[in-house]
């Protein structure tokens, strides 16, 4: 089995048309790795308590999410350019 296999998902959220776009998704890190970032995402930015724009998704090896967190969008393009990629429009 690759170890290497899990990694992070954004997701933007249209509440009145009940839509999820994927934006962007890394794969193919430890699960350590991506618990790590995922959870330095969540105690460097706060949580969007709103009706979120985006969420970020943790994503195991079956693509399946372990745990997410509401971010807005603006955060979303942020987070996405630390990590050295930029999100679809």
């Amino acid at each position: 089995m690759n170890e290497n296999t899990w990694g992070l998902q954004f997701v933007r959220i249209n509440i009145q048309a009940n839509e999820f776009e994927t934006l962007l998704v890394l794969k193919g890190v430890s699960e350590e790795y991506a618990r790590e970032t995922f959870n330095r995402i969540k105690s460097e930015f706060s949580e969007n308590k709103g009706e979120p724009d985006c969420v970020v998704d943790l994503l195991n090896e079956d693509d399946s999410i372990v745990d997410d967190f509401a971010i807005t969008n603006d955060q979303a393009q942020t987070i996405a350019s630390l990590l050295g990629h930029s999100l679809t429009a």
